[in-house]
């Protein structure tokens, strides 16, 4: 799978992530990827491609009520409980609902007319993490399927912070952890 370049990858981000929402990349360091994506989360490392600058979240409650700036701040390793394995395809699919309100498609204004274009808009982001990469979700479908179609998943989320609800792709490559994250607050 091509990674693609800062550029094109760039535009991607642009064009799925906005205010209110989560994006962050840092390196692989550890056998376990669950302590590198902790570290990303809080946002305790950078990009190793220096490709991103992270986008944080603001509002909401954290679960420690400290750092609004960040939703993840009290998100601990025992939390990677919560995810689930998910497919390439359906990381792509999850990535395209944080675009609609209650990350739902039936959410997303001109869904049917856009769906080519915000389907390969994710590829190119997830496509940076490599054909090898693994990726994870806490989106409850995926706990029984991680090959169902994510874009009628059903609408059930195992949280990671103080928002209302709150959903995203944690993708993980031999070299680098990414979490790309949107929140619903009221």
């Amino acid at each position: 799978m091509d990674e693609g370049d800062k550029a094109t990858w760039r535009r991607s981000l642009g064009a799925l992530f906005g205010e209110g929402m989560f994006a962050a990349v840092g390196a692989r360091r550890r056998d376990d990827w669950r302590l590198d994506a902790l570290d990303v989360m809080q946002l305790r490392t950078d990009d190793p491609r220096d490709w991103l600058e992270p986008l944080t979240a603001p509002g909401g409650r954290s679960r420690c009520g400290t750092d609004p700036g960040n939703p993840f701040v009290a998100v601990t390793h025992g939390d990677f409980d919560s995810v689930f394995p998910v497919s390439r395809r359906g990381a792509e699919q999850i990535m395209v609902t944080l675009q609609g309100e209650w990350f739902r498609i039936d959410g997303i204004p001109g869904f049917a007319e856009q769906q080519a274009e915000l389907t390969s808009h994710a590829g190119v982001l997830l496509g940076r993490f490599g054909s090898d990469a693994l990726f994870f979700t806490n989106v409850s479908a995926a706990r029984e399927n991680p090959h169902a179609d994510m874009f009628d998943h059903g609408g059930a989320y195992e949280g990671f912070s103080g928002h209302v609800i709150d959903c995203g792709v944690v993708a993980v490559s031999s070299t680098e952890v990414g979490i790309f994250w949107g929140f619903t607050v009221d």
